[in-house]
């Protein structure tokens, strides 16, 4: 045997046991909720790779939310025009400027002297340097250029994946896929998650987190809804509750539907749920007792989410039950102490979006920057554990750039998922079976050679996979069955051009370097077209396209290399070693 077999053979040996090495976390890794074997944690803090299965294989959710890429523009819009009265206030306090906004992106500043526009020098420009300035009298316009219009949009969709990929990793989602998907949707996809927490996680993802503290309207509820007494619609009802006047529904959606457009520009209807339970327990909720109630505030913050440094889930040691501690910056400290010492007495509401979380009654000064939200009265300890849990996360992994639109949602079951794995597996037996008997009738000992190829081929695309950390879907093992045909066509064709050779009286050596030299272009024409369209679906496709082009240039590379490489080393050591006067092919 040359030195150059021994050399090809011990390197596709190495190959083959690195590729069965990367396997193991994936073959020996418990079924969830068992307990991960000593050895397997050892060897894993070497290769922790695993290949993981996607939501239409374990059952999950798919989501998509489009993002309001205009509204991120418009808040921007918003703080450059309060930055810009605010400096130029701060070189002439006496200054009488207006300013209004045109559009999503102009603002325009109005002197009452129009000397006065010379304070918009080149320092006061060097601070706006995206913004594009014309003058027209007294009144100046900026329009944020093209280009900057676009950064903001872009910064809001990376900025939103990145904290909905935040949010899915505190719910302990395995291998979850967040990706962009055309110009402002994301695509989110939480394989192996539970049916009961569906609900859970879309709540937690779509939150945009504007957290608010504003004055409950006392001393103005029975005024406002004590108009609401009659006439209500299906569904909502008038009520007192705890001496105050409000409007309840089962329906959320109904009452903001009712009371949109009925407030005026001062206060804010606000709306909180109470819960009941069908069980001592307070386990089950009671779907036809529970209720939303509305609470009317001042629309003006207080303060906002943005001032919280730090929020944590700690206990009352009274009641042994949990609330939201918080820690406001010096800012929001100073401003929190200024609320509490001018409104002893009165009630302060918490309010989550449009949600009211707490409204607790402000007994004294609260001065330091530290506050509490006491989340839950109507519900069970361990829903109240969990809606404080939600909260925190909401909190520290800060608020989304934009509002998230949902446009659609696709849950798949566990039971659909394990009968998808059933049928798929099924799938690539039969076919793998199929190519493995044609080819053994066929090519006689050359389907064995094959056959070998195509076992080590399969082992190859995995390990492939595997090295990825790539998510296996059932188009991924349509790709697989796709391979699987494409390698032994690889060998059909080396195969023929060897055949051709024997018959026309060539040595069985001389056939063999014959047959795999001029089979060889064709081999890699065929491959390099079907890898050029695999190329150009894994770069533009999401979802499934993505997972099936991934598994096809895979199989491409591993085909090709076990067709032309790994088959021949075999037939040179047929050749080499036992010399045959003849091949079964």
């Amino acid at each position: 045997m040359d030195r150059a077999w021994w050399l090809r053979a011990v390197l596709i040996l190495a190959l083959v046991v690195m590729a069965l090495g990367s396997l193991v976390p994936t073959v020996a890794m418990p079924e969830k909720g068992e307990p991960v074997p000593s050895w397997l944690t050892s060897y894993m803090k070497v290769w922790n790779n695993r290949l993981n299965l996607g939501l239409d294989l374990q059952g999950g959710l798919l989501l998509q939310y489009r993002v309001e890429v205009e509204k991120a523009v418009i808040d921007k819009a918003d703080r450059l025009e309060e930055d810009m009265v605010k400096r130029l206030k701060d070189k002439d306090a006496e200054l009488q400027v207006t300013s209004a906004r045109e559009g999503m992106s102009e603002i325009k500043l109005t002197f009452a002297d129009p000397a006065k526009t010379s304070l918009v020098d080149e320092d006061f420009l060097s601070f706006f340097p995206n913004m594009v300035m014309t003058e027209d009298g007294g009144t100046l316009s900026f329009k944020m250029s093209t280009e900057y219009i676009e950064t903001i949009q872009e910064n809001a969709i990376e900025q939103a994946i990145g904290t909905i990929r935040e949010r899915v990793d505190a719910l302990g989602v395995a291998e979850p896929d967040i990706k962009k998907a055309g110009l402002a949707d994301i695509v989110i996809q939480l394989p192996g998650l539970n049916e009961e927490d569906f609900e859970r996680a879309k709540n937690l993802i779509g939150t945009t987190a504007q957290l608010e503290f504003k004055m409950v309207a006392e001393s103005d509820m029975q005024g406002f809804f004590s108009k609401h007494q009659s006439g209500l619609p299906a569904g909502l009802e008038y009520k007192v509750e705890n001496g105050q006047p409000t409007v309840t529904a089962r329906d959320k959606d109904a009452l903001k539907a009712y009371f949109k457009g009925k407030v005026d520009d001062k206060h804010q209807v606000v709306f909180e749920e109470i819960v009941f339970y069908t069980d001592k327990t307070k386990t089950v909720k009671d779907e036809n007792r529970s209720y939303w109630r509305t609470h009317l505030v001042f629309d003006e913050a207080e303060l906002t989410g943005e001032y919280i440094t730090d929020a944590r889930v700690s206990n009352d040691n009274r009641t042994n039950k949990p609330y939201v501690s918080l820690t406001f910056d010096s800012t929001g400290a100073e401003l929190f102490g200024r609320t509490t010492t001018e409104n002893v007495g009165k009630r302060f509401g918490i309010i989550l979006d449009d949600t009211l979380k707490s409204d607790p009654v402000i007994n004294e000064p609260i001065p330091g920057g530290r506050a509490q939200i006491t989340m839950g009265g109507y519900k069970s300890l361990s829903e109240t554990y969990q809606e404080s849990r939600d909260l925190v996360l909401v909190l520290q992994h800060g608020a989304l750039p934009a509002p998230i639109h949902k446009q659609f949602e696709t849950s798949v079951g566990p039971s659909l998922g394990a009968d998808s794995v059933r049928k798929g597996r099924m799938a690539l037996l039969i076919a793998s079976a199929l190519v493995v008997v044609f080819m053994l009738i066929y090519y006689k000992g050359g389907g064995i050679i094959a056959n070998i190829a195509l076992i080590l081929n399969m082992i190859f695309i995995m390990a492939g996979l595997t090295a990825l950390n790539a998510t296996l879907t059932l188009p991924g093992i349509a790709g697989i069955i796709l391979t699987i045909g494409m390698a032994v066509d690889a060998n059909v064709i080396i195969f023929e051009r060897v055949k051709e050779e024997l018959y026309i009286g060539k040595s069985p050596k001389a056939a063999i370097n014959a047959g795999y030299g001029k089979a060889l272009s064709a081999v890699l024409d065929a491959n390099i077209t079907t890898a050029i369209a695999a190329a150009v679906l894994m770069q533009y496709g999401t979802g499934p396209i993505r997972g099936f082009a991934v598994t096809l240039l895979l199989g491409i590379v591993s085909s090709v290399f076990t067709a032309v490489i790994v088959t021949r080393l075999f037939y040179d050591f047929i050749i080499q070693r036992m010399r045959p006067e003849r091949l079964s092919i």
